[in-house]
């Protein structure tokens, strides 16, 4: 299965063990950078990845607890 181009920042959030609320937070702050599509925020999967110490830690970190990892 085949990596997001985007995660929602309840994804993010997971995946840093923060809520989801903190991440909406640095977005607004600028601290991460994300895209406005509609109401909802997007955090492109390479800020993500970058947040999170790589692909492959948040690959594991948005599969734990969900079957099939991520969407």
């Amino acid at each position: 299965m085949g990596k997001p181009a985007f995660l929602a920042p309840e994804e993010l959030a997971h995946a840093l063990r923060v809520h989801p609320e903190t991440v909406r937070s640095w977005i607004r702050s600028g601290k991460i950078p994300a895209q406005k599509v509609g109401r909802l925020w997007r955090i492109p999967w390479e800020e993500a990845a970058r947040l999170t110490g790589g692909e492959e830690r948040l690959m594991r970190a948005l599969g734990a607890g969900r079957e099939g990892g991520p969407a």
